[in-house]
Order: C-alpha cells, then sequence, then structure tokens
C-alpha cells in the first residue's frame, strides 16, 4: 500500500506529484514473518502454556479488528492522536498490576503483528493494544508523529503509550507528536438525534 492510501484514513493531504520542493511522507516498512514459516510454528502454541497462548490468540483478534475498525472509519472517529485529558492532568504511572498487564499486551501484540496476513503496521497496533487495555481499565493514549529521513523523506509513526511507559511503538526519541484532533462541537441537531 503506498504512503498516500495509508494516510488518506487521517485525512492528511499530500503534495501533488509535480512538487518537487516538499519531503516524501513514507511509513516505516512493516517486515512480515512468511506464512509458512508462521503456519509451522502453530505447535508451539501448545507448549508455551495457556496464558501466552490466549495471549498471543486475543491479539490475533485485537489486530483483525482494529484492521477493520480503521478500514471502516476515519481517524477522527477513531481518535487518532487521542485528544489530552480535558482536566489538563497527566495520566497517573500505572501501578504494578497495570505494569503486568501493559507488559503481556505489548509482548503478544509485538509477536502476532508480523505473522498475520493483513497490514498490521504501528496505526493497527496502537488500535488493536489500546482495545485490549481498555478492558481492563486502562487507559492509553495514541500519538502520531513524524521524523525527517535522510534526504527529502518524512517518516510517520503512531505510538502506545499508558503515562510515560510505551506500550507500541518502539522508540520514538526521534519523532515530533502531531497535536490532537480539536474537540467536535456538539449542534443542536447532533442534541436531538440523541435526546441529550
Amino acid at each position: 500500500m503506498t504512503a498516500e492510501g495509508h494516510f488518506a484514513a487521517i485525512a492528511m493531504p499530500m503534495p501533488a506529484s509535480d512538487e518537487t520542493s516538499r519531503p516524501k511522507l513514507q511509513r516505516p516498512r512493516q517486515v512480515k514473518v512468511p506464512l509458512a514459516r508462521a503456519m509451522g510454528e502453530l505447535p508451539r502454541l501448545w507448549t508455551i502454556g495457556p496464558r501466552a497462548s490466549g495471549d498471543l490468540l486475543r491479539a490475533l483478534g485485537e489486530l483483525a479488528l482494529a484492521r477493520i475498525r480503521l478500514a471502516r472509519r476515519t481517524a477522527q472517529q477513531l481518535q487518532i492522536p487521542d485528544r489530552p485529558d480535558p482536566a489538563g492532568t497527566d495520566a497517573p504511572a500505572p501501578d504494578a498490576d497495570a505494569l503486568t498487564v501493559i507488559e503481556r499486551v505489548s509482548r503478544a501484540i509485538a509477536i502476532v503483528a508480523p505473522r498475520v496476513p493483513w497490514r498490521s503496521d504501528c496505526l493497527v497496533q496502537c488500535l488493536a493494544a489500546r482495545r485490549w487495555l481498555a478492558g481492563h481499565g486502562i487507559t492509553a493514549r495514541i500519538s502520531i508523529g513524524m521524523k525527517r529521513e535522510d534526504g527529502d523523506g518524512l517518516l510517520a509513526h503512531a505510538w502506545l503509550a499508558v503515562g510515560e511507559t510505551i506500550v507500541t511503538g518502539g522508540d520514538i526519541a526521534d519523532f515530533a507528536a502531531f497535536p490532537a484532533f480539536p474537540a467536535k462541537q456538539r449542534t443542536s441537531s447532533d442534541k436531538q438525534r440523541t435526546g441529550r
């Protein structure tokens, strides 16, 4: 998929093909495990224990759902990037139990993402992990940022964080985060439709 196709979902304008002065926008290339190798690894699910196997199967389901949601909704509908807390307070640091869940989710998503046959790059992984963590009552925030590559390129990337803990997205030190979408103001027609 081209960069234009990837970023169409977040309504980001792309430079016209005749504009040579602007940098080209790219997304990181995702390394995929060959299908034959992934299928050969299936018997190992029985040897890693029920909890780890369950985590990998849950990651598979969450990645599939995230991919479908990303294809059917806009970035603003999916709240990407996430809006900061309206009270202006940062999320508290996760406690020990939350850190254990975060580690399990992070590890399972990282293992399964390169082994699925559909696109499951950084944004899909963020959506999957955010939904999984929300089921455990853990609030996570998706950020999208860019960094300048050698030459004229810009590299776009998404990551998920709980407080200062990065869940998916790896090393983000060189990326500058985009601001979140502004909150949508409710109109009188929205209030009439919802009855509130």
